[in-house]
């Protein structure tokens, strides 16, 4: 945000921080903390708040900003559109005239979601995104994801294709909400560090757990290849000026035998990765678990390409984190829809 400020000819005043003791600065610019940041320009400065976090939704820091004397207090949505050559897009963030311009398509997504509760977040996420408004209600817990009860139900010979593993969280949701019931788990993931705790993770289990789970040190895409990573945690993803060169393989060429859930949280490349399972998802109607907010049009493209790929899907979507975080789109086959 102060490199495109900068770069419009815009000096902010300061950088505020709830953590800071006022003795460093960021590119020049000091970082008050935020008592003597509200005290110097509470009353006639605008406080934008830069935070896309889902640990500190935008209502909470407003809310503490306002509390510290800070006056005008606004989000980073307006700014970025001002802005927008240098900022946007950026997750679930665009242009709102770009979202008008995919009015048909959201139409025909909208149209084909299963349930009132889907059908409200839908309509939430386009507010959000057209207004800049953070009236998003409280997410599910995020125990819930990929898992809710009132979204699909899992059976015992459940065989899990995880894509974007991290440190084998959801796999270790998966063991608690199955009871320990299931035939394989195949975990993908390419970040080393990440790959690593999801080893630990793995080797610490019961032993007859242990053996029904493979672990691929790969990146799931279209076809067998390289791409450059970076980031770290759960923010590792593809990037063009990355640090790391890791594996991609297509799922249809490296997992055996039916598949009856497909999982997908990488960083916007869930598309890309879909391609490569056409196979797995004609054959098999797994059940899908694909996040829709690392990139605008996610939340209605995804559903348009399963539909183009597979007749016979029913469709709801759940978030499960504050503002746009952990929105899932879930393809259900026959006999998966929970009552």
């Amino acid at each position: 945000m102060l490199a495109a400020l900068r770069g419009a000819g815009v000096e902010p005043l300061c950088f505020a921080d709830r953590s800071a003791d006022g003795t460093t600065s960021v590119d020049g610019l000091p970082v008050l903390g935020l008592a003597d940041a509200a005290a110097r320009h509470g009353a006639d400065a605008t406080f934008v708040v830069t935070i896309l976090n889902p640990r500190f939704p935008f209502t909470s820091v407003r809310d503490a900003l306002h509390e510290a004397g800070c006056a005008h207090v606004v989000s980073w949505i307006p700014l970025a559109w001002r802005h927008a050559d240098a900022l946007l897009p950026y997750y679930a963030i665009d242009r709102p005239e770009r979202i008008l311009a995919a009015a048909d398509d959201i139409r025909r997504a909208y149209a084909l979601l299963d349930d009132d509760r889907s059908r409200e977040e839908f309509r939430r996420q386009l507010e959000w995104r057209l207004t800049g408004e953070f009236t998003l209600p409280e997410p599910l817990p995020v125990s819930e994801q990929y898992f809710s009860a009132d979204v699909v139900t899992l059976v015992d010979d459940e065989v899990f294709v995880d894509c974007g593993a991290y440190d084998g969280d959801t796999l270790a949701s998966f063991l608690e909400h199955n009871g320990g019931r299931f035939s394989r788990f195949v975990a993908l993931e390419p970040e080393p560090d990440n790959l690593a705790a999801l080893q630990a993770r793995v080797a610490a289990l019961p032993a007859d757990v242990a053996e029904r789970v493979e672990i691929l040190p790969y990146a799931s895409a279209a076809d067998a290849g390289t791409v450059t990573f970076g980031g770290s945690g759960t923010g590792a993803g593809i990037s063009e000026d990355g640090h790391l060169t890791v594996e991609t393989v297509a799922l249809d060429d490296v997992v055996t035998g039916p598949v009856t859930y497909l999982k997908m949280d990488i960083e916007g490349a869930e598309p890309d990765a879909l391609a490569g399972a056409t196979a797995i998802v004609v054959r098999d109607r797994p059940v899908l678990g694909l996040c829709a907010y690392h990139v605008p049009d996610h939340l209605w493209s995804l559903l348009l390409a399963v539909d183009a790929l597979a007749d016979g899907y029913t469709y709801r979507m759940r978030r499960y984190g504050w503002d746009c975080w952990e929105v899932v789109l879930y393809a259900l086959p026959t006999g998966r829809v929970a009552s």
